[in-house]
C-alpha cells in the first residue's frame, strides 16, 4: 500500500524545495563503500517506479489518464536521460528503486526532467486537477489565475529552478505563489 502522495505535477515545485534541506541534512548519509547489497537498475522497474512518482496517489490506483501521463513522462526520461544518470542522480538508488522524494538535481537531469513532463502533460491543467484534490475548484479559474500570474512559456525555467534547489528563484516563487493563491481564489 502506497503512501498518499499528490501527483508530482503538483508536488513539484515543493519537492526540491524540501529535498535541498534534507539534501544537506543527510547529504552524506549513505557512505557505506563496503556495501555488498547495490543492485543495477532495470529499464522496466525504474519506469515503473517512475510513473508510480508521477501517479502518486490521487486515488488508489491512479486514473488510466493519469497513468498514460505518468507512462509517456518515464519513456520520454529515459529516452533522454540514462540509467547511470538517474543513478548519479540519485532519482534510483542502490537497490535499483526510483526514491520516493526527489533529490535536488543538477540543471541536465532537471532540464531534461522537466523537457519529459512539459512534453507528455500540460503542467498548469495538471496542477489545476492536483489543487483540486483537496477540495472543490473551479478548473478554469484556477487556469486563468495561474495564467495570469505565469505566462506558461516561464513554467519550465521555474520547474527546473524548483528541481535544481533554486526555489527562491523569481520564477519558482512567481509559479509556487501563484499555484497557492490560485488554489484559494
Amino acid at each position: 500500500m502506497r503512501t498518499a502522495r499528490h501527483p508530482v505535477a503538483v508536488r513539484l515545485p515543493a519537492l526540491a524545495a524540501l529535498t535541498g534541506l534534507a539534501t544537506l541534512v543527510l547529504g552524506g548519509c549513505d557512505a557505506d563503500l563496503n556495501q555488498t547489497d547495490d543492485h543495477d537498475a532495470q529499464p522496466d522497474v525504474v519506469r515503473a517506479g517512475l510513473v508510480d512518482l508521477y501517479a502518486g496517489d490521487a486515488t488508489d490506483p491512479a486514473p488510466a489518464d493519469v497513468l498514460a501521463e505518468g507512462g509517456c513522462f518515464a519513456d520520454a526520461l529515459l529516452d533522454a536521460v540514462s540509467l547511470d544518470e538517474l543513478v548519479a542522480a540519485e532519482v534510483v538508488d542502490d537497490k535499483g528503486q526510483v526514491v520516493e522524494t526527489l533529490p535536488v538535481l543538477d540543471v541536465d537531469v532537471a532540464g531534461a526532467w522537466v523537457d519529459a513532463f512539459t512534453g507528455c502533460v500540460d503542467y498548469r491543467v495538471a496542477a489545476a486537477r492536483g489543487a483540486g484534490l483537496a477540495g472543490d475548484l473551479d478548473a478554469a479559474a484556477f487556469l486563468r489565475c495561474l495564467d495570469a500570474a505565469v505566462p506558461p512559456g516561464d513554467v519550465p525555467a521555474a520547474l527546473v529552478d524548483t528541481l535544481t534547489g533554486r526555489s527562491d528563484s523569481a520564477a519558482a516563487t512567481a509559479l509556487l505563489d501563484a499555484q497557492d493563491r490560485c488554489a484559494t481564489a
